[in-house]
């Protein structure tokens, strides 16, 4: 018997519309959904089967006994995880667990039964992958102008500048081919990028600049658009705060200047300048390198300055945002008010994060794990996330995972993170479980039901289910009634005006706003003065700067000069392919011959003075770590950086990066400027 099942991909963060069809209850072929808005087949979602089916997924419950995890009933799982949890709570107290969880959960409903499971127990301390991907931007962006703000690839855009993201072969490639098609369509392109990816080759303009400056470069380009009289004046006197003061702050980043800092010539920064104020409308797409610099936050400030400037702001073609609320905050609220912990929480130094996200900085915890400072962290929890690859300084998370009662991890997989746990517990894929996806990141108010084409294999169950279970082991069984998922969708969508019956008939979404452009109009910009803020009070109220500026990395060549003495080069990591995402994938057949092994990309000039040919094994070598990997020749990247992506388990890049050096806003660690060192091995 076969069936053709609409439902939503997983692979990446696009959520593509796929139709999957299933033969004789497996599936067999993945196609695009084409009534879905989005419906973008790619290498990945062609590997879904393979995923499903791999023979190393989990399928029962493992246990450590006697420094070896062996397979045990869930029973016997659960019983362990809340006697572990009940003992540490009682000799160290609630705070002393940590809650991590990936995007597979932050952008699920199994993350609302989570929460609710930890306000039960007591903590603070519930992280997600937030604290390493994407909201860094939302920080910024919401202190600027109050809202997120996204590329809008409309016909009549002139001006595509791509900065920090290679959408070609980033998480979301859908993007690569919406700027290649304006180009054709003869919109100017102006990449800014430290290696020349594919788009580089295509642009009117490549400013190789060097990691971690992209604010005063931002900075650089808005003292040209203000001295050349180039900015939208009218928007700029109705609907900005502090431009006067942004105007004279410039000033002192001249094109010269800012030149000796970047990499970038004088005259580059003012052609790319002008050509994004003139040709309008124009819009701007950054992705999460920007977040990965100790000055991210003021960069992204600087750069959503040079789109309010310009006018570029929520107007077809520029960058746009939505005034709807995300579809979750309309559902019913699984936090427990009079059961959410008021103990400081391991990111308590990042205020503003805590703010602007609703959780904690997960990054102090690292430190805090090791020192035990200022209380101890005891248990730890993974679920939908490889902290061993993704974490910085891979050495001191292995030191601090020494000083847990437990660690947890929730993983479809045996990774490398689920391999140091004294207890795992596997979950499903998403073509086996029932979800809500809300695409409202995309700048879309748009809802959509992921069917589930498959039922979990063996006894596995839908990871919301999991925590249920382990809540009523903790004796909390009434706060976890639902005994389906439909009952639980049923149960948080009943405040909404959509219902599930609603979206099974609808399998390519439901819009539940309608577009507009110039809502400022209406009702001004979500700030406190309702305008954008060129200056921001309520960073000068948290002591950081009110205006965008730049700082110098904490390692670069300019602040750590003896440092770079041993260490001459700038290691790039976070480099991205369309074969994986982030550190999944590598073990289906079919990506991994896309991308077969770690490459450290070097440029040959680099290379011929340090004796190392293309294909040699070479050291990298930070001040934390190293690692052993292939050298790959390549003229993309800059003679004083080196570059390759993370998630490879053979060659870790977090061996080298540093939990210490992090962006003193958002508390986001610096994974893309690190100074380095190369030799071959002998």
């Amino acid at each position: 018997m076969a069936e053709v099942v609409k439902t939503i991909c997983g692979m990446c963060h696009r959520m593509c519309g796929i139709d999957v069809r299933v033969e004789n209850g497996r599936i067999v072929k993945v196609a695009p959904m084409k009534e879905h808005q989005f419906h973008h087949l790619c290498e990945r979602a062609q590997a879904i089967p393979e995923l499903v089916y791999s023979p190393e997924r989990l399928t029962h419950p493992l246990v450590r006994v006697n420094g070896e995890l062996k397979e045990v009933s869930w029973d016997k799982a659960f019983s362990v995880v809340a006697e572990k949890l009940t003992d540490i709570k009682e000799k160290h107290g609630a705070k002393a667990v940590l809650a991590h969880f990936g995007v597979a959960y932050v952008r699920s409903y199994t993350e609302y039964v989570a929460r609710r499971f930890f306000d039960l127990y007591g903590t603070p301390n519930y992280t997600t992958g937030a604290s390493l991907c994407y909201l860094s931007r939302a920080i910024a962006y919401n202190l600027t102008n109050g809202a997120v703000l996204n590329p809008d690839y409309s016909d009549g855009t002139k001006c595509v500048m791509v900065w920090g993201n290679n959408p070609v072969e980033a998480n979301v490639p859908l993007q690569g081919h919406n700027v290649r098609e304006l180009v054709k369509k003869g919109a100017k392109l102006i990449v800014v990028d430290p290696k020349a990816i594919e788009l580089a080759k295509q642009a009117d303009i490549h400013a190789q600049i060097r990691p971690g400056t992209d604010c005063a470069l931002a900075l650089a380009m808005l003292n040209v658009i203000i001295a050349e009289g180039l900015y939208d004046k009218d928007f700029v006197r109705e609907w900005t705060v502090g431009f006067d003061k942004l105007a004279e702050h410039v000033k002192q980043y001249s094109p010269e200047k800012v030149a000796e800092i970047t990499w970038v010539p004088a005259e580059t920064i003012r052609n790319m300048a002008r050509i994004y104020a003139t040709s309008k409308p124009a819009c701007i797409s950054i992705y999460v390198a920007m977040d990965h610099s100790t000055n991210g936050v003021q960069a992204i400030r600087a750069i959503a300055a040079l789109m309010a400037v310009t006018g570029n702001i929520d107007v077809p073609g520029g960058n746009t945002y939505t005034s709807a609320q995300r579809l979750s905050r309309l559902m019913t609220n699984l936090r427990l008010p009079d059961r959410i912990s008021k103990d400081r929480p391991v990111g308590a130094d990042y205020p503003l994060f805590t703010r602007f996200v609703g959780e904690t900085q997960a990054m102090p915890a690292i430190e805090q794990m090791v020192t035990e400072k200022p209380y101890p962290i005891k248990g730890l929890f993974i679920a939908g996330e490889n902290a061993v690859l993704n974490w910085p300084n891979t050495n001191k998370f292995k030191q601090g995972r020494e000083k847990l009662d437990l660690m947890v991890v929730i993983d479809i997989f045996k990774t490398e993170s689920a391999k140091m746990a004294d207890v795992v517990l596997p979950g499903v894929t998403f073509m086996e479980r029932l979800e809500l996806k809300d695409y409202l990141g995309q700048g879309v108010s748009l809802v959509a039901l992921a069917n589930n084409p498959v039922k979990p294999i063996g006894s596995l169950m839908p990871d919301w289910q999991i925590w249920a279970e382990l809540g009523k082991r903790m004796g909390w069984g009434e706060y976890f009634p639902w005994q389906s998922t439909e009952e639980l969708l049923k149960y948080l969508l009943a405040p909404t005006s959509i219902s599930l019956d609603e979206l099974k008939q609808k399998p390519a979404g439901i819009h539940y706003a309608q577009r507009e452009f110039r809502k400022y109009l209406k009702n001004g910009f979500n700030t406190p003065s309702k305008k954008v803020e060129l200056y921001s009070e309520t960073l000068k109220e948290f002591g950081h700067d009110p205006l965008p500026t730049f700082h110098e990395p904490t390692e670069s060549p300019v602040s750590r000069p003896d440092l770079a003495k041993d260490y001459p080069l700038l290691f790039l990591g976070g480099q991205k392919t369309r074969a994986y995402t982030h550190s999944q994938y590598r073990n289906l057949p079919s990506l991994r011959r896309l991308v077969p092994e770690p490459l450290l990309e070097i440029n040959p000039q680099t290379a011929r003075g340090l004796g190392i040919k293309d294909g040699d094994r070479v050291v990298v070598e930070s001040p934390r770590g190293s690692i052993r990997v292939k050298a790959k020749l390549s003229e993309d990247v800059h003679p004083r950086t080196v570059a390759m992506q993370h998630g490879w388990n053979e060659a870790n890049a977090n061996y080298l990066t540093d939990d210490m050096a992090r962006d003193p806003i958002s508390g986001y660690p610096a994974l893309r400027s690190v100074l380095c060192r190369v030799t071959k091995v002998g």
